[in-house]
């Protein structure tokens, strides 16, 4: 099962606030480079989950169209 994205920044944030709290010293260039590459994984995420690029997302998109619930739908 996949974290929707506020459920995984807020997982994160736990994380940091553990590791701040017992003391450890996490390297600023770490911390850039795992937010960075969080930040690139959650949009390419979002991006995959809001356009209609699956064979299934094809699918809705037809569907929504026939109904005219979408852009270029029958009016």
């Amino acid at each position: 099962m996949m974290l929707d994205a506020p459920s995984m920044t807020r997982f994160i944030g736990l994380i940091v606030a553990l590791l701040a709290y017992f003391g450890v010293n996490v390297p600023e260039d770490l911390t850039e480079a795992i937010t960075s590459l969080a930040v690139a994984i959650l949009a390419v995420y979002t991006a995959w989950k809001n356009n209609y690029i699956s064979k299934k997302g094809h699918q809705q998109k037809e569907v929504l169209q026939a109904k005219g619930l979408t852009k270029g739908g029958k009016q």
